[in-house]
């Protein structure tokens, strides 16, 4: 399944510009802001493709095109409650987190509620961050070992590498630029390439419908009860997650924040259906792979003329990376603003922050290609990250936006019991029961809720302020 010289060729100079772009971001980098969220200007013709790319990562492409693989079209419903997360951050909470000008999820909490929530919550937003910059080095090393028949530890470290170094380089502007980049190879690779030529090869979706079994194509072949569990970890976890907040803060005005995220969610959705597609196609054409993961890789190497092969396997690649480098400078930014800012140098110079900041994506790098090489599964890595992301955090965020009573004491008690409970809960039944999750959002929510109503209400001075930042309201009637 080894790619040919030529295909090889187009995937190394595509990671050569990568590196490229990563100095260029280095050299435009002058101020925090930009380094952190690009100076807050990113256009809506620009927002859309760089969220997107934020978003389909590794387990949109490769565990996508593998649950199709195994399930039909009905494993696209991993991208598509992504996509429905994020179209619902634009409907719900996307102007008043642009109004805000924060730079992280802990910040938000912070001017909410107090700075131990907001220390909590970041540290929990942390751990969620860097575990999907892992399931999306384990992804890139997959496909890079696929292309280039080296092992799969010797191609994650590669590539672990060569994300910390364009995103270090360059911060936000780097990634922006990158990720622009990459949603474009990998739209043109699976819309405009793999998705037509794979369906030539089966005799188009005729030829696909008489050669799988009907099931293939129930939207609830992959089971109801996997789907629910889906809407739980992807659905909920990814309306607060820390690399898309942070792009949010990215948007030159609450417009581009609420259409963006909207439009985004539309394109998910039908990227989702398409990677599944294409799995099933894999599945026809090679039935007998023993990793799912590998059906993409395994149909483009064999099926795609050599040259255009390059190209769509550089649009898996683009996509993988487009999330592991948000990933990465996210769990980097709650570091430098929510720990190293408050605790450590709370004065020091914004030079300082970023040379932090850009310490913090290469030790936490490291870190995250040490763990790539030695877990080496996407899927449930991502399952571990958002259990603990949305079981512990997601009620006191969603309430900071809608419940005038909410209290410090409530958020403070929700975040470490839910954490708690979902830890506790993970060791008892493992990662792959929903009632980690289950329980740890009923444990938050009962915590945040009867905390708040006994401490409450909050501060008048502190909501008032709170109010008029996100611009819900000016004043208290």
């Amino acid at each position: 399944m080894v790619a040919s010289p030529i295909d090889g060729g187009i995937v190394v100079l595509y990671l050569i510009g990568m590196i490229a772009v990563g100095y260029w971001g280095y050299r435009r980098s002058e101020s925090l802001e930009e380094y952190l969220v690009a100076g807050r200007n990113i256009p809506l013709w620009m927002y859309v493709p760089v969220m997107s790319a934020v978003i389909l990562g590794g387990a949109s492409t490769i565990g996508g095109a593998g649950l199709g693989y195994q399930y039909g079209v009905s494993g696209a419903w991993l991208v598509v409650w992504l996509g429905l997360g994020v179209a619902a951050i634009g409907l719900l909470i996307s102007t008043q987190l642009a109004n805000l000008k924060a730079y992280t999820l802990g910040e938000v909490l912070e001017r909410r509620f107090d700075a131990y929530s907001g220390t909590v919550g970041a540290v929990v937003a942390g751990v969620y961050a860097l575990t999907i910059a892992i399931t999306q080095v384990i992804s890139i090393g997959t496909v890079l070992s696929a292309l280039s028949g080296y092992g799969l530890a010797e191609m994650t470290v590669l590539a672990g590498a060569i994300v910390v170094a364009y995103t270090a380089l360059g911060g936000m502007l780097s990634v922006t630029i990158t990720d622009f980049l990459q949603w474009l190879v990998m739209t043109v690779g699976i819309f405009a390439l793999a998705l037509p030529l794979g369906l030539i090869e089966v005799g188009g979706i005729s030829g696909l419908t008489s050669k799988l079994d009907p099931s293939y194509f129930s939207p609830g072949g992959i089971g109801w009860g996997t789907v629910f569990t889906y809407f739980l970890l992807y659905f909920l976890g990814i309306m607060i997650g820390q690399d898309i907040w942070q792009r949010v803060f990215t948007a030159d005005g609450p417009r581009t924040a609420r259409v963006g995220n909207v439009a985004t969610g539309a394109y998910a959705v039908v990227y989702g259906i398409a990677t599944a597609v294409l799995g099933m196609i894999a599945l026809v054409l090679f039935p007998a792979i023993e990793n799912p993961d590998l059906a993409l890789p395994t149909m483009v190497i064999e099926t795609v003329p050599v040259g255009l092969a390059g190209l769509i396997l550089a649009g898996f690649i683009s996509a993988m990376m487009s999330t592991a480098d948000s990933a990465l400078l996210a769990a980097s930014t709650l570091f430098t603003n929510d720990i190293y800012r408050r605790f450590v140098d709370p004065d020091a110079s914004e030079k300082r922050y970023t040379d932090t900041s850009r310490l913090g994506i290469v030790v936490l790098g490291a870190v995250a290609i040490w763990a790539a090489v030695a877990i080496g599964d996407v899927i449930n890595a991502l399952t571990l990250a958002y259990n603990l992301l949305t079981g512990a955090i997601f009620v006191p965020i969603l309430g900071a936006f809608f419940w005038k009573g909410a209290t410090w004491q409530g958020a403070l008690a929700a975040i470490v019991g839910g954490s708690v409970v979902v830890v506790a809960s993970m060791a008892l039944y493992g990662f792959a029961s929903d009632l980690p999750i289950i329980y740890g959002l009923a444990t938050s929510l009962v915590l945040f809720v009867g905390v708040g109503l006994v401490t409450g209400p909050p501060p008048r001075e502190k909501l008032e302020r709170w109010l008029a930042d996100t611009s819900s309201e000016p004043t208290i009637e």
